[in-house]
This record gives structure tokens, sequence and C-alpha cells, in this order.
């Protein structure tokens, strides 16, 4: 009895450990059609993202800013913002590291990093955190050794929080 006790407390330790590893490897599913209907109430509408391939969502309230060539050549190029708050900005930039390398570059610099797919694109998603302002980072393969990095200032606080999920859910391939 004793044994057959051992060995069903291997069995759910095992199990146990089987679990916590599945839950720390899903992958969170972000789909457009989740955050059609949000979208919906809120004036905007698609744009394309540079010369990436890419469209999002861009509200009526978000601003393209005229970009300086030194934060042009720096990777940036483009930066949206609200006139309603100061700090409220959406920006996007390319990055010369590829998609796992850049990866394994924010964990080493103690960041949490969530593995997401967004509209059937591998992404990864960290924050950065600046005395409270919270920016929120999605980060996609781009061409070879490249990654292109969509950064929202602004994203723990309302009505950013909520304008933020719909802009990053809305991220996908132009057709």
């Amino acid at each position: 009895m004793k044994k057959l006790f051992a060995v069903m407390m291997a069995l759910c330790l095992m199990l146990g450990a089987f679990a916590a590893f599945a839950a720390e490897t899903d992958t969170t599913v972000v789909r457009w059609s989740d955050h059609e209907a949000d979208a919906a109430k809120i004036e905007g509408q698609f744009a394309a993202v540079g010369n990436t391939g890419l469209k999002m969502y861009i509200p009526a309230e978000f601003k393209d800013t005229e970009l300086s060539q030194e934060t042009l050549d720096s990777g940036t190029f483009m930066v949206l913002k609200t006139e309603k708050e100061e700090k409220a900005v959406v920006s996007a930039q390319v990055v010369k590291k590829d998609f796992d390398s850049f990866k394994t570059g924010l964990k080493a610099e103690g960041k949490t990093v969530w593995d997401i797919t967004v509209n059937g694109m591998p992404c990864l998603e960290f924050n950065v955190d600046v005395n409270g302002v919270v920016t929120s980072c999605f980060v996609f393969a781009a061409e070879q050794g490249k990654v292109l990095v969509f950064n929202f200032t602004l994203g723990n606080q309302e009505p950013y929080t909520s304008i933020y999920k719909v802009m990053a859910s809305s991220i996908q391939p132009a057709q």
C-alpha cells in the first residue's frame, strides 16, 4: 500500500510539473475580430504602417508627426501623438536584431516578456515603466535580422489602455 501511495504521489507531482510547464509556454492569442466592436466606438481608420507590409487601426485623435532625419536614422519611422495628453504617444521603429536575440536581450535585462500571437503573427510583449508611466511594447519579426517594435506610452492609464488594446489587436498584414 505504501508503494502504491508513493507511486501515486510521484505521478501527481509529475502531472503538476507538466501542467505548470504548459501554463508557462502557453501563448496568448490576440485577434482583431475580438476587438472590432470596441473599435467601432473609436473614430478612426486603418492605415499602412510605413513600408512594413502591415496596417493598424489609428484613432482620429492620434496625428502623425514630422520626424527629424536623426530620428529616422535611429530606426523610428512613425510617431503618433494626441493633443489630449502630451505623453500619449504611439511609435514604431525597426531594430537591427533578430527576434530571438531581441527576446534574449530583454530577459537578460530582467524584463518580463510574454509570447503572444497577434492576428496569426508571433509577437513579444513587454512593458517599460519610467516613473510610473508605462509603455507597452509589441515586437514582431521583420525582414532578416530585424524586428519591428510598436511602443504605446501611458499603457497603464485609461482611456489609453482601452484604445491601445484596439490599436495593438489591429496590427495585421496589409492586403
